[in-house]
């Protein structure tokens, strides 16, 4: 038996994820809607799983160029979703959360396959964010009360269903990820394959950030109004950077060019102190047109590129550092979230597999569902102005 598995940065994503889309829950009724020999689904958990999977399918209808919110047709129209899937939305729906339950029960079975236990103190807090999210909502530490119960109860919900949707099975889903790949799983990666893997995937880069515009707070308002600067200015302004990339391409440290152009610019403050990046080449921060300059340089070298224009037109100097002096380092201190990043695809796909060969039956009760139980028809955004030749003639002047 293996020992307790304890959670962190994986949890938390997968409990956003199932807690992000209102759904509903428990039916007060005590039907089943899915179950294999070991655990049987409440009624409420498919309902859960039908209103994530509309909330989902509407954002796809969305982008459909006939869709409207005023109407429900859209159910029976099709949509294709991130995968390339093409479907009719109501159909996709009912596919979506038939997987969705089968997936509650097919990881639950996989723990119980691989020896794995579930960390009680893990659960718990999780049970407890859950708690919180129903009777507070999960924005109240910015000030926003809006208890998930609220939205839930109207279903016939239950907080019990609602926490095991949630808390329950991302607990689940973390434990049998880290029986798989952590240490001692029986996929386990090594911290040498994680060193390679964020050497293949992660930019490696620090930068600063230059405006080419000025700007002017009106002491009256307070507002600031910016206006581009002059040819001349900017290109004194990239004669300038451009230099300090000549130095860097020289072989002169990063260090050294940022304390020559703070003491050439009267800076108190590291421009770059708060843009020392390793991250994930998917998520690049800094935005597509440096990710574009980092990946044409070399190891060592600086570029810089102009992003936006007029008012909005900024100068960054950025550059590649050695991704493979700070990969060991990065590894052990960002281990569950490089794992996850490396193996997540694969864990998802192992999951998939697991459905194919779950043993389960299905309830009548589920067909009792229709997506369409969940439709609110838009209000439109604005109200037509009546014409003044409308409001004349109900006022009885004439022009």
């Amino acid at each position: 038996m293996k020992p307790a598995i304890k959670m962190g940065s994986l949890l938390l994503a997968v409990m956003m994820v199932f807690t992000a889309v209102f759904a509903s829950g428990c039916s007060l009724e005590p039907e089943w809607s899915y179950k294999t020999s070991d655990k049987e689904l409440a009624i409420g958990i498919y309902i859960y799983s039908l209103n994530s999977a509309f909330s989902e399918a509407k954002s796809y209808a969305e982008k459909l160029d006939d869709y409207d919110g005023a109407k429900d047709t859209w159910l029976d129209m099709e949509i294709t979703d991130d995968d390339g899937n093409t479907e009719v939305a109501r159909t996709w729906i009912k596919n979506k959360a038939q997987k969705t339950c089968l997936k509650y029960l097919a990881v639950e079975k996989a723990i119980k396959d691989q020896g794995a236990t579930v960390d009680s103190a893990t659960l718990a807090s999780a049970k407890d964010q859950s708690k919180s999210y129903w009777e507070v909502g999960p924005y109240a530490s910015y000030g926003y009360i809006q208890p998930m119960k609220d939205e839930l109860e109207k279903y016939g919900v239950s907080f019990e269903s609602f926490s095991y949707c949630t808390a329950d099975y991302s607990v689940n889903y973390s434990t049998l990820f880290a029986s798989l790949y952590d240490a001692g799983g029986s996929q386990a990666v090594a911290d040498s394959e994680l060193v390679k893997f964020v050497e293949d995937n992660y930019a490696d880069y620090t930068y600063f950030s230059v405006p080419l515009y000025e700007s002017t707070p009106d002491e009256t308002t307070g507002e600031t109004t910016s206006v581009a600067m002059s040819e001349d200015k900017i290109k004194a302004l990239k004669d300038e950077i451009n230099g300090y990339v000549s130095e860097l391409n020289s072989g002169k440290s990063f260090d050294d060019v940022i304390s020559k152009y703070m003491e050439a610019n009267g800076l108190t403050e590291n421009p770059a102190a708060d843009n020392d990046k390793i991250e994930f080449k998917d998520d690049f921060s800094a935005g597509d047109e440096v990710k574009a300059a980092y990946e044409k340089l070399e190891t060592g070298k600086a570029d810089a590129v102009t992003v936006g224009e007029g008012t909005t037109a900024t100068l960054y100097l950025v550059y590649k550092k050695d991704i493979k002096s700070d990969s060991s380092e990065y590894v052990t201190s960002n281990h569950a979230s490089v794992l996850s990043k490396m193996k997540t695809d694969d864990f998802d796909a192992y999951i998939d597999e697991l459905i194919e060969k779950l043993e389960y039956e299905k309830s009548s009760a589920v067909d009792k569902y229709d997506p369409k139980m969940f439709f609110v028809a838009e209000e439109p955004t604005t109200v037509a102005e009546e014409s003044t030749e409308d409001i004349n003639e109900e006022s009885g002047s004439a022009e």
